[in-house]
Order: structure tokens, then C-alpha cells, then sequence
């Protein structure tokens, strides 16, 4: 659940500080760590737990050099962020999806659900919920996907500002179907 977290708060943090520099941010966030780092080769990252290959991104969304979370994309065209991460724990496999989305948004004030869905990413259901809330006084709009797939969790989050998200929620919705746990 730390690492579920941790995944959302990177991507919450470089919507809100982007005019401030991801840069400074992604210094902080680095310092937080994690015990299970990854490798992107491609388009497969690989840690000790799992591997999974993810959608190809157009060049707009550049990769965010993190560690904590698994990866972290950057649109600077209209100020968007996505996030992947994953978990394997034997013990957190029987969390309600719905429990799981609702996790990832800890410090989001006035939260609330626009529309939840079950979809399927990888050949297994998987929850996606779009919410609307605002992280010091600002407005975000955000679209969560959590997928369990054996023991893993793995989660995907889409930000941006409420006016721009149908930007990038395209982008977002062609990573996520051809995401692949291997």
C-alpha cells in the first residue's frame, strides 16, 4: 500500500509543482527511496518481484527519472503526468479494487468520484475511476486504474488540470491497452 502511495503522491506533486520545477521535486521524491528498484529496457520494466511491459507514449510525454514508484511520464505540452507502479504482496491481494483507487488519493481535498467503470487491462478486470479534487487550492483531475493480476497490484494514474485532461486521457487509455504483465 506504501508504494501505491508514494506512486500517487509523484505524480500529484509534479502536476502542482510543474511551473516550479519537476526537477527539485524529483530530488525530494528520490530521497523517500525504495526497496525494490526497477529497470525500464524498452518497453519492459523489470524488478525483483515483477516485469511488465508497458504502451508506447508519444514523444510529448517524457520520462520522469524517479525512484519510489515505477515509472512516471511528464507532458509538458499541457502540464499532464502518468504514473505506473506495482506491488507484489501475498497479503494485499484482497483489498477491494475500489479500496485500492480510493488509496491512491490521500491528500486530495473534496474529492469525489465522476464515474467508476470495470474495464480490462491484460485479460483480467480491472477498476478505473475518474475523480475531480483539488491539492492545495488547485484544482485536479485525475483517472486511476488498478489491475490485480496473481499477487501483484498494479496501478495507473493519469493527471492534469480538469480543463486539459481530455488531452491526454487518449494517451492514457492506449498506454493502458497494451499494457502486459509477464
Amino acid at each position: 500500500m506504501r508504494k501505491l502511495l508514494t506512486s500517487l503522491t509523484l505524480l500529484i506533486f509534479i502536476t502542482v509543482l510543474s511551473s516550479c520545477g519537476v526537477t527539485k521535486f524529483v530530488g525530494y521524491y528520490a530521497s523517500a527511496g525504495d526497496e525494490d528498484q526497477g529497470e525500464l529496457n524498452g518497453q519492459v520494466f523489470q524488478t525483483d518481484d515483477t516485469s511488465y511491459t508497458i504502451g508506447a507514449l508519444p514523444s510529448s510525454w517524457v520520462i520522469q527519472d524517479i525512484d519510489g514508484g515505477d515509472l512516471a511520464f511528464r507532458n509538458t505540452q499541457f502540464d499532464g503526468t502518468m504514473t505506473v507502479d506495482s506491488t507484489c504482496n501475498e497479503k494485499k491481494k484482497n483489498y477491494s479494487l475500489k479500496a485500492l483507487s480510493e488509496s491512491l488519493l490521500i491528500g486530495i481535498h473534496g474529492k469525489e468520484a465522476l464515474g467508476r467503470e470495470e474495464i480490462t487491462v491484460d485479460g483480467q478486470p480491472a477498476l478505473k475511476t475518474i475523480y475531480i479534487g483539488s491539492l492545495d487550492n488547485v484544482p485536479i483531475k485525475i483517472a486511476t486504474v488498478v489491475l490485480r493480476k496473481n499477487i501483484c497490484i498494479y496501478d495507473f494514474t493519469y493527471a492534469s488540470s480538469p480543463e486539459h485532461f481530455d488531452i491526454g486521457i487518449v494517451d492514457f487509455n492506449n498506454f493502458l491497452s497494451q499494457f502486459k504483465a509477464l
